[in-house]
Order: structure tokens, then C-alpha cells, then sequence
């Protein structure tokens, strides 16, 4: 049966090729939505946030916010390490959270400096 209304035929083109688009890639688009990149901020000694809950696959950015600190971060945990080496003033590094569990990270140069980390 044609359609016979021809304001309505934009309208079915968009909605196919969006309803085509959810067909073809569904578990690029999820993926997508499912890992998160949480900011972390150093500053005057401490975490900004001190407790997060993640999922395994997202990210943490640590920067230092410090004008004149520098920061060094790690983890030492059975399962694995991290060392981001000393971060000078402004400087990020990213940590991707491939285990679960729960995990500190510390300061070596401030050590009362701690972030508990959930992983799901």
C-alpha cells in the first residue's frame, strides 16, 4: 500500500534508520553508557571525594589541584599495584578499574592522604 500522505515519510525514514541503528550495534551503545570516568581531585593533603563506588571498567582521573604540592599515588593491593609516580601541580593520571574489590589509595609523600575505593 503506498503512503499516501507525504508529510509522514520523513518521519518513518528517521524512525528506520534509528530502529537500524539499535539493531546493528547494541553492545557498542551500552558499553558506551556502562563505564563512567570519575574526577578525583589533590588537594590541600586530602582526596576530594575520600569514598567511591565504581564498576569494574571505569575510570579515575586523579588531579592534582595543588598550586605548589606534589602528589604521588599508588595502590598496593594482592591482586594488583598502581604507582602514578610523583604528579606535579595540574598534572592528571587516569587508573582503569579492571578488579573488584576494595582498595585504598595513597599518598607516599602525605600519607595521612587516603581514597577507599568500592569495585564492583
Amino acid at each position: 500500500m503506498p503512503l499516501r500522505d507525504r508529510r509522514l515519510q520523513p518521519l518513518l525514514l528517521v524512525g528506520t534508520v534509528v530502529l537500524a541503528g539499535l539493531c546493528v550495534a547494541p553492545h557498542t551503545a551500552w558499553a558506551t553508557l556502562s563505564a563512567t570516568t570519575r574526577l578525583v581531585l589533590q588537594k590541600g593533603r586530602h582526596y576530594v571525594p575520600t569514598d567511591l563506588f565504581l564498576r569494574r571498567g571505569d575510570t579515575i582521573t586523579l588531579r592534582n589541584e595543588d598550586a605548589n604540592q606534589t602528589h604521588h599515588a599508588f595502590i598496593e593491593a594482592d591482586r594488583f599495584s598502581f604507582d602514578a609516580g610523583d604528579q606535579e601541580p595540574g598534572t592528571e593520571t587516569r587508573l582503569v578499574l579492571k578488579e573488584p574489590g576494595d582498595f585504598v589509595i595513597q599518598c607516599g609523600i602525605h600519607p595521612k592522604m587516603k581514597l577507599t575505593i568500592h569495585v564492583q
